[in-house]
C-alpha cells in the first residue's frame, strides 16, 4: 500500500510539473529530492573521474580516496551530484574491481517532490543532472562590443568604504558600505507597502532590477509605477525613518521587451525615479561594465552579493543588510548543471560556492552582484535572478549577465 501511494503521488507530481510548464511557478527553495540509495552500488563503474578512470558516484564521506582531500579546486572536479544534502563524488574504483556498465552514463535522475513556498528569489523546477567531467576554465573575451560608456552615466561610481577582501561567510554589512543598494517596495491591496526586491542605483534617477520583480503575477505585464517605490541608503528595514535613507516614488517601469517569465531570459528592468536623488556617503551609484570588464571572461573572479535575503534555507528574511562573496563559476559547468531545466546561454551568469556553503540567499531578486574592476571600483556584473533551492550543492546561483545588456541599458537610461 505504501509503495502504491508513493508511485501514485509521484505521477501526480509529474503531472503538476507538466501542467505548470516547469517554470511557470518559480519560487526559491521549491523542491526537494528523495535519496537515490538504490543506485549506490559498490564495485560497479557508473561514472568517470576527471582522469577518465571508472568510479562510483557515492557520498564524499564514503570515498577513501577523496574524503581527506583538502584541495577544494581538485575536489570539485569529482562532484557528481548529491544525496540528501551531502555532496557525492566520482570515487575511483580499484582497478582489480572494475566492472563497466554497458552504455555508461554520468547522469541519474532522482525522484522530485514539490512544495510551495513564498520567497523572493525564484527556482528552477526539474531534477538535476549529474556532472563528472571537470569544469573547464577558459580565458579571453566573450564578445567584442562596439559602443563606449554613455556620457550621461556618472564618472564617480563604484566607490565605497568597503574593502575589496573576500567575505569568509555571509554576514551583516557595515552601514554605508554598499551605497548603491536599493530596496524595491510594492504597495499591496490593503495599502501597505512591503519590501519585495532589490536593485542597484546607477544614476541619480535610475535603478536597475530584475524584470520578474516588476511584472504582475505569473504574467508578463509590467506593474503600474504608482505601486512601486524605492528606498535608498537603507541598512535596517525596521527603521522607517533611518538616518541617511530616503524613499522615492517610481515614475516609470521599463522591463526588457523580450523577458521570458518561464526561463527568466532577459531578466532585467529599469526603474525611473520620480525625482533626482543627491549622492551622499550612504547613497551613490555603482559602475556599469562598459570598460575593461565588458569583454572579459569573469570565471573564478571574486564577486560580492548584498541584500536583505535569508540567512538559511527556509529561514526568515533579514531586517539588516547582508553581504557575502564567492567566485563566478565556469559557464560550461553551469550549463551542464542546469541542462535539464533550461539552456544556460551567455545572457546568464553563474556564481556561488559549489559545496553549497554560500549563495545569494543573502541577496534579493533584482539585487546586485558586483566585482572589483579598474581603479578598485565596484562594477555591476550580475542581477540576482534564480537558483536551485538555497545554496544547493553543485548548483551555483544564476544571474542576469549585465555585459550582455549594455546596449539596451544605454537606450533605457538615456532619458
Amino acid at each position: 500500500m505504501y509503495l502504491f501511494k508513493k508511485i501514485r503521488w509521484f505521477h501526480v507530481a509529474l503531472l503538476l510539473c507538466y501542467l505548470e510548464a516547469s517554470f511557470a511557478a518559480r519560487s526559491k527553495r521549491q523542491i526537494v529530492f528523495e535519496d537515490d540509495r538504490r543506485n549506490n552500488r559498490p564495485q560497479r563503474a557508473d561514472c568517470w573521474t576527471p582522469d577518465q578512470l571508472p568510479g562510483n558516484c557515492i557520498r564524499l564521506t564514503n570515498c577513501q580516496a577523496l574524503r581527506l582531500t583538502t584541495n577544494y579546486n581538485r575536489l570539485r572536479r569529482y562532484f557528481c551530484g548529491f544525496e540528501g544534502e551531502e555532496p557525492r563524488v566520482c570515487c575511483p574504483l580499484p582497478r582489480e574491481h572494475v566492472r563497466i556498465i554497458p552504455d555508461t552514463t554520468t547522469t541519474r535522475r532522482p525522484t522530485p517532490t514539490r512544495r510551495r513556498t513564498t520567497t523572493r528569489r525564484p527556482i528552477t523546477t526539474s531534477p538535476p543532472r549529474r556532472i563528472t567531467t571537470p569544469p573547464p576554465v577558459t580565458t579571453g573575451v566573450l564578445e567584442e562590443r562596439s559602443f563606449d560608456k554613455p556620457s550621461f552615466l556618472p564618472n564617480n561610481c563604484g566607490t565605497t568604504r568597503h574593502t575589496t577582501t573576500r567575505i569568509v561567510n555571509g554576514r551583516e554589512a557595515d552601514k554605508g558600505s554598499w551605497p548603491w543598494m536599493a530596496v524595491v517596495f510594492v504597495e499591496r491591496r490593503n495599502g501597505n507597502k512591503s519590501p519585495d526586491c532589490g536593485g542597484s542605483l546607477v544614476t541619480n534617477r535610475h535603478v536597475i532590477t530584475a524584470a520578474h520583480c516588476v511584472v504582475t503575477g505569473r504574467g508578463n505585464t509590467p506593474m503600474e509605477a504608482r505601486l512601486l517605490s524605492v528606498r535608498l541608503g537603507a541598512h535596517d528595514l525596521r527603521k522607517e525613518r533611518e538616518p541617511g535613507a530616503v524613499d522615492v516614488n517610481v515614475e516609470s517601469v521599463r522591463r526588457h521587451e523580450q523577458f521570458d517569465p518561464r526561463t527568466y531570459r532577459n531578466d532585467i528592468a529599469v526603474l525611473k525615479l520620480a525625482r533626482s536623488v543627491p549622492f551622499t556617503e550612504t547613497i551613490a551609484p555603482v559602475c556599469l561594465p562598459y570598460d575593461s570588464l565588458r569583454g572579459q571572461n569573469l570565471t573564478l573572479k571574486t564577486a560580492f552579493v548584498i541584500g536583505f535575503g535569508t540567512t538559511s534555507f527556509n529561514g526568515p528574511a533579514s531586517n539588516v543588510l547582508m553581504e557575502a562573496s564567492f567566485d563566478i563559476q565556469d559557464q560550461e559547468y553551469c550549463r551542464q548543471a542546469y541542462e535539464r531545466e533550461l539552456n544556460i546561454t551567455k545572457v546568464y551568469l553563474c556564481a556561488g560556492t559549489l559545496d553549497g556553503s554560500k549563495d545569494s540567499c543573502q541577496g534579493d531578486s533584482g539585487g546586485p552582484l558586483t566585482t572589483v574592476g579598474k581603479g578598485s571600483r565596484f562594477y555591476l556584473v550580475g542581477i540576482v535572478s534564480f537558483g536551485k533551492l538555497c545554496a544547493q550543492p553543485g548548483y551555483p546561483g544564476v544571474y542576469t549577465r549585465v555585459t550582455e545588456f549594455l546596449s539596451w541599458l544605454a537606450q533605457n537610461l538615456s532619458n
